[in-house]
């Protein structure tokens, strides 16, 4: 009975927007579509991304001009909570970025890496999560699944516009 309690006072709180919810059969809870780092820091479903939060120590020393850096930037998280690349990068991401948030789009994915409204569909998304950098609404380039060297050096090359390949791009590309 507190599960379905649960479940509703969820559905409640999230009923607005473009936000929307799965349960499956183990009672396992997925947010779907475009979601907000609250999302994830306000619900007991979720204990995993303050777990993450906390225990990672941001690299300041790699972050020189990150914030000239990410003028005019724009950034889509794509991930999925049921994902633990996911749950580990995410949390890591936005404490890292904690200042500037307001560039920052997230759009979580089903199992199958769809969004409900078709937000992903343009973007060839892979595996999650996905970082994807865009400025003048071009995209710039990606971390997917896991960074190459960390979350704060990868964004770095990215952002001065240096040479950078992700994790999962084939070598002959």
């Amino acid at each position: 009975m507190k599960k379905i309690v649960n479940l509703v006072l969820v559905l409640l709180m999230f009923g607005s927007g473009t936000l929307s919810i799965h349960a499956d059969e183990e009672k396992n809870i997925d947010l779907l579509g475009i979601i907000s780092v609250s999302d994830l820091k306000n619900s007991s479903h979720f204990t995993w991304y303050e777990e993450n939060e906390l225990s990672y120590s941001v690299d300041e020393g790699a972050l020189a001009d990150i914030d000239r850096l990410l003028e005019g930037v724009e950034i889509k998280v794509v991930m999925g909570t049921w994902c633990h690349d996911s749950k580990r990068e995410v949390p890591r991401f936005y404490k890292i970025l904690s200042h500037k948030k307001d560039n920052i789009e997230m759009i979580a994915l089903d199992r199958k890496k769809q969004s409900p409204n078709g937000e992903t569909d343009a973007m060839a998304i892979t595996n999650t999560p996905t970082f994807i950098f865009y400025k003048n609404g071009k995209e710039m380039n990606r971390i997917v699944e896991t960074p190459v060297d960390s979350l704060e050096r990868d964004m770095i090359k990215i952002l001065s516009g240096k040479e950078y390949r992700h994790s999962k791009m084939p070598a002959n590309d």
